[in-house]
């Protein structure tokens, strides 16, 4: 770890970490961040929305210090991390509690016998639609072209959850997002297309 991150972790973290009925019961819309990565998207997200509860969910610990640090030098109180997977996080959420995921460029583990490690898997989708308010919104990015394939396949499966956005855009044009993350700037760099997907939680009615 750099020194901000070895500060972050061992002296700034403990108050910022994840405390499910405290953060569940704040007033305020919820927004949760999965592999965060260095934090700096996040970081801006709670920023631009000072006004809503945010979760941060990351297991490498560099990247949770460094948004620790980053959160106390800006002295921003509406995040929360948990270092915990984010299956187990979501299992214990009640339905229709959270208004917006984001789930920007995890890991595609490319080799197809690696296929299931991928966060993106049908069980895990169902849970994110539970766990979303009806129009909620879960936004998914990636830089590997097999990758968006995929998740478009297990997004497809869910009936909850509607594809409003589906977009490509060429490595030099500008993207939506004012805060790159780090996987996001590389896979720039390297020439790659990023696929950004919006989906929005619809009611499904039983026939």
């Amino acid at each position: 770890m750099t020194k901000s991150q070895l500060r972050g972790y061992q002296e700034r973290l403990a108050p910022l970490r994840y405390q499910p009925s405290q953060w569940l019961t704040s007033p305020g819309k919820k927004g949760i961040e999965i592999g965060f990565g260095m934090g700096q998207a996040l970081a801006q997200w709670a920023s631009e929305a000072p006004d809503w509860n945010l979760l941060g969910i990351e297991l490498y610990k560099p990247g949770v210090g460094s948004l620790a640090d980053k959160l106390v030098s800006a002295e921003t109180s509406n995040v929360q991390i948990a270092e915990t997977p984010a299956q187990k996080v979501f299992a214990e959420f009640p339905d229709g509690c959270i208004d917006e995921i984001r789930i920007l460029f995890p890991d595609p583990w490319p080799k197809k016998r690696h296929a299931k490690r991928r966060l993106i898997q049908p069980d895990f989708v169902a849970e994110l639609a539970r766990a979303l308010t009806t129009h909620g919104v879960l936004r998914l990015a990636t830089d590997w072209a097999p990758y968006a394939e995929w998740m478009k396949e297990v997004l497809a499966q869910e009936p909850r959850l509607r594809i409003e956005v589906d977009r490509i855009r060429a490595p030099d044009e500008v993207g939506e997002r004012q805060q790159a993350t780090k996987f996001e700037s590389r896979g720039e760099k390297l020439g790659h297309d990023i696929y950004d997907l919006v989906l929005v939680r619809q009611e499904v009615r039983d026939h």
